[in-house]
């Protein structure tokens, strides 16, 4: 029992996304897993560095399971409905509307469009 249970935590690890950075002040790879509070490791190489954090996100989890705390879904496993509510000020809004009007598109499809043009300078 516990090793599946060691097994099952081995692969919910693999799940959660980890952003590696170089910290050329100590000279060190730096492993960081946002979607879990101050989880993070470091290592000599990115290799280190990656499986000591996922040692590092098995201990989370396992400190969570026993101390009761919630433990957020890896954002694989989440479904997106493809809305979300955006609030901006006033004058950025009224701009929005302006250009989208000028270009004879909705508010939504300028929107899409220039969040598009981002991820794709992202990839």
């Amino acid at each position: 029992m516990a090793k599946e249970r060691a097994k099952k935590s081995k692969l919910e690890a693999l799940e959660y996304q980890v952003n590696l950075s170089f910290d050329s002040r100590d000279n060190i790879y730096v492993a960081r897993v946002p979607e879990l509070e101050n989880c993070h490791s470091h290592g000599a190489t990115p290799e280190e560095a990656v499986r000591n954090v996922k040692e590092a996100i098995d201990l989370w989890l396992e400190t969570a399971r026993a101390e009761s705390i919630s433990i957020p879904e890896p954002l694989g496993r989440k479904k997106f409905s493809g809305k979300f509510v955006v609030r901006a000020p006033e004058d950025l809004h009224a701009t929005l509307a302006q250009e989208a009007l000028r270009r004879g598109k909705s508010m939504n499809e300028l929107a899409v469009e220039l969040l598009s043009k981002v991820r794709k300078k992202g990839a």
